[in-house]
């Protein structure tokens, strides 16, 4: 996936870690746990785009006044223009990783910012606590669900 993204597999997430790895050393494959928890950042990415924050609930940089005089539509509105960037958000489950984020290079420069061209970083892209706490319960409900 070029763009921006997150990546959460058995071998990177700190509180989701033992989970994952437990899961995995059982079914050998993560892809259905991982698709679950990408539909629901999906969800949550799609909530936060609305209320235009990040995923720590802090406001995205507002529009420069130059860029919000010149904007065709949605001019006071961070991150809309055409909605190509947050409708590209999508997820890609594998056996062992779950990529989020979008395919659109630009992406990086929204999320990391380019000071160069004046563009302040707007992270759209991040897991909440609730997101975590979700995370959490899914691989939870998979455990017991598949346990023996």
């Amino acid at each position: 996936m070029a763009g921006s993204f997150i990546a959460i597999s058995h071998h990177g997430v700190v509180d989701a870690h033992q989970l994952l790895d437990q899961l995995y050393q059982r079914t050998g494959d993560l892809s259905e746990p991982l698709a679950d928890i990408g539909e629901g950042l999906a969800l949550s990415h799609r909530d936060r785009w609305d209320e235009q924050e990040s995923s720590e609930g802090e406001p995205w940089a507002p529009l420069s006044d130059n860029y919000r005089a010149r904007k065709p539509r949605y001019a006071d509105e961070v991150l809309r223009l055409d909605d190509n960037l947050r409708d590209t958000l999508n997820y890609q489950a594998e056996p062992q990783t779950l990529y989020f984020g979008t395919p659109l290079e630009y992406g990086a420069a929204h999320q990391f910012g380019r000071p160069e061209i004046s563009l302040p970083e707007r992270p759209y892209l991040g897991l909440s606590d609730a997101d975590q706490q979700s995370v959490l319960e899914t691989l939870e409900g998979y455990l017991t669900a598949d346990a023996p």
